[in-house]
C-alpha cells in the first residue's frame, strides 16, 4: 500500500508485507480463540513511520474475517515468531483497526468516515475489504478519492473490475463474469437449454443473473454444439433490512414457477 503523499500505486515488490496478505485471507483461520488474537506487541511505542490499515468487514455475519485479520496482523508486527521475520524493516509497525461495514453501502461509507475522523482526518494508509460488493463498490468510491489503494477477499461485482473507475481497488476473488461463464459451461455439460432463476435483491446476485443471463440467451454455436438458451421463468427475492430473507417474497417466487406447460417451463433453477 502506498502512503498518501505518493499519488500512484506502486508494485507489490515494492511492499512485501502485503504479498501474503492474499493468501492468508483466504485461508482457513488459524485454530485460536479470540481472546487469543489481541496484538502480540500491544505495549510496543509506535513511531512516526507506522503504516495504518483499516479493515472493513461485515462484523455480524462474517465475524471471522474479523479474526482472521487481527491474527494476521498481529503475525506480521511479531519479528521474533519466525513467520515472515523480515518482512518489516526500520522499526516499521503496523497499525489497525476494525470497523463493521455490515453488506450495506451506506453503513460501509460512515464506517470509513468514522475511522478518518478518529485519526484526525487522516486516511489510512490501505483498507481491507469489503465482504459484499455493494459495500466495496461505496467504500472503493470514497476511498480512492483519498488514493487508498483496497483490497476485497470476496466482492465479486464485475464492475470493480473497471480501472477508470475504481484505480485503486483490488481482490482476491474472480468477477461475475468469470462465474456466469462457469455457469453456462456446467449447464451444457449436462446439455440443459432451458433453466429458471431465483436470486436475491443484492448487488451480487442481480450482478451475476444479468451477466448469466446475457451469456445464456439466445442462438450459440461453441463447443457444446449449437443451440439455444432460453430462460423460463426469473424472480427476484427480497432481502430485508436485517439481512434475512423476506419470507413472503420467497413464497411469490416459488407460486409464480410456471407449472402449466412442460414444453415451456425448466426442471433446472439457479438459485443466487
Amino acid at each position: 500500500f502506498r502512503y498518501h503523499n505518493i499519488s500512484s500505486v506502486g508494485s507489490r515488490e515494492d511492499y512485501p508485507a502485503f504479498n501474503i496478505l492474499p493468501s492468508v485471507a483466504m485461508s482457513d483461520p488459524p485454530q485460536s480463540s479470540r481472546s487469543n488474537m489481541e496484538p502480540r506487541d500491544k505495549e510496543r511505542k509506535l513511531v512516526n513511520d507506522n503504516i495504518r490499515i483499516l479493515g472493513l468487514f461485515d462484523t455480524e455475519n462474517w465475524d471471522w474475517g474479523e479474526e482472521l485479520f487481527d491474527y494476521t496482523m498481529s503475525m506480521i508486527n511479531d519479528s521474533n515468531d519466525g513467520w515472515q521475520d523480515d518482512i518489516l524493516g526500520n522499526g516499521t509497525y503496523l497499525e489497525w483497526d476494525v470497523k463493521n461495514s455490515a453488506c450495506d453501502g451506506t453503513t460501509a461509507l460512515r464506517a470509513y468516515w468514522a475511522d478518518r475522523t478518529d485519526n484526525n482526518d487522516v486516511p489510512p494508509h490501505g483498507l481491507l475489504g469489503c465482504r459484499c460488493s455493494a459495500a466495496s463498490i461505496s467504500s472503493a468510491n470514497l476511498a480512492g478519492l483519498d488514493g487508498v489503494t483496497q483490497v476485497s477477499p470476496a466482492s465479486t461485482a464485475k464492475e470493480l473490475s473497471d480501472k477508470s473507475e475504481y484505480p485503486f481497488f483490488a481482490r482476491t476473488v474472480a468477477s461475475n463474469q468469470f462465474s456466469s461463464k462457469a455457469i453456462v459451461a456446467t449447464f451444457r455439460g449436462f446439455s440443459w437449454d432451458r433453466v429458471s432463476i431465483l436470486q436475491t435483491d443484492t448487488v451480487f446476485s442481480t450482478g451475476l443473473s444479468t451477466d448469466f443471463q446475457q451469456l445464456w440467451t439466445g442462438e450459440h454455436d461453441d463447443e457444446s454444439g449449437v443451440w439455444e438458451g432460453h430462460i423460463a421463468y426469473s424472480h427476484s427475492i427480497v432481502i430485508n433490512q436485517d439481512e434475512t430473507v423476506n419470507e413472503e417474497s420467497v413464497r411469490r417466487a416459488l407460486n409464480g414457477v410456471p407449472t402449466d406447460d412442460p414444453i415451456n417451463n425448466s426442471r433446472v433453477i439457479l438459485l443466487i
